[in-house]
């Protein structure tokens, strides 16, 4: 009995020494970072995360791709600070555009700003886990903030569904009545639970895991339920597509009010499953019906807004050059030639001659 316990106590002593070890070598590397969402409920996702909070972002077991920086003072993913009342572009999305993964001379808003000569006159405004109700509550913070000449926003697979979906801390859209409404569901944050948080996120060891490995319980569910979920996807698909298009319609209809801009100042860029332009049985899960996807294209040209559905750009330039988008495999979000795309297109429909909005005629970003 005795040698059994002090067996245990040895084995109990060893684990505990590996990963105090573990710990210490992994804040050396570049886990990615546990982020720090701003107290200010009230102004988020205008204030994302904390300002000045150092970051560091890897992924995969053996930390490729590794980044680091600071946020701004609105807490996002810039070298430089955003100013009130500026007249600035804004390029607004979700973690494509927040880009951890990218270093800001990177990406799309990075090299727009470059192309036009407006270094800081191009604020990036992308949030992860946004959808489009998310980006309408964004887009009224700002223009009230920063005053805009124009918008870009980079809508990916989801923005529409997951507009329906409760989820604490986000805006979510409800049914009333044969209309919408937006809601905000805010954080219920005591000092102790957020403390906790906090110090959970600041494990290394922890953070490996949860982001870097990826590991989710939901992932483990999944295995469980993937066949009973499939099963009932026919009967909804149809309510599904409906609801959808019922969001995309009222983003439609709330954006220009809410950013103070006639529609040809706003661009919509619509990302595509680029895994399936490389290879077809890549092709992902869609979250938002393709359907929906074409409904919303067609409605916002209808209406006056510019758009550049993706799909077709980032199929020919494959065709072309082989060249790849994102950081394939091990991350679908856009890689600097994906956001190259996404800055040539926006360009392409805002400071074309001939193309060019009234918003921006001779006029300077930034002015």
């Amino acid at each position: 009995m005795r040698r059994t316990f002090s067996r245990l106590v040895w084995f109990v002593l060893g684990v505990t020494l590996a990963l105090v070890f573990l710990e210490c070598a992994l804040r050396f590397l570049p886990v990615s970072m546990g982020r720090h969402r701003t107290d200010q409920f009230e102004r988020w996702p205008l204030q994302n995360l904390e300002p000045h909070l150092k970051h560091s972002y890897s992924i995969s077991w053996s930390m490729q791709n590794a980044q680091r920086g600071t946020t701004n003072n609105y807490g996002h993913i810039s070298p430089f600070d955003y100013k009130k009342g500026s007249r600035p572009l804004f390029v607004i999305g979700d973690s494509f555009i927040e880009s951890l993964m990218n270093g800001h001379a990177d990406t799309l808003q990075g090299q727009l700003a470059q192309t036009i000569g407006a270094q800081e006159s191009v604020y990036g405004l992308g949030v992860s886990g946004l959808s489009a109700s998310d980006y309408v509550a964004l887009s009224r913070l700002a223009r009230d903030e920063f005053n805009p000449v124009a918008a870009i926003f980079l809508m990916t697979d989801g923005d529409f569904s997951e507009s329906l979906g409760y989820s604490l801390g986000n805006y979510y859209l409800e049914p009333d009545g044969d209309s919408l409404k937006l809601r905000y569901a805010p954080m219920r944050d005591v000092s102790l639970a957020k403390k906790m948080r906090r110090a959970i996120g600041e494990i290394a060891l922890y953070r490996y895991f949860l982001v870097n490995l990826q590991f989710s319980l939901d992932k483990v569910t999944e295995v469980f339920q993937g066949d009973a979920v499939a099963a009932l996807q026919p009967q909804l698909a149809e309510k599904r597509i409906a609801a959808s298009r019922k969001v995309a319609d009222w983003v439609l209809a709330e954006l220009p009010k809410s950013l103070g801009l006639p529609p040809e100042c706003v661009v919509f860029l619509m990302d595509s499953d680029r895994y399936a332009i490389y290879k077809p049985e890549l092709a992902s899960k869609r979250k938002d019906d393709p359907k929906v996807r074409r409904y919303f294209i067609e409605q916002a040209q209808k209406q006056g807004f510019k758009v550049s559905d993706l799909e077709s750009v980032f199929r020919q330039r494959y065709q072309r050059e082989g060249i790849k988008f994102d950081h394939y495999p091990i991350d679908r979000h856009w890689n600097r030639v994906g956001h190259g795309v996404g800055a040539e297109e926006a360009y392409r429909l805002l400071f074309d001659r001939g193309q060019q909005p009234s918003c921006l005629a001779g006029k300077q970003v930034g002015q």
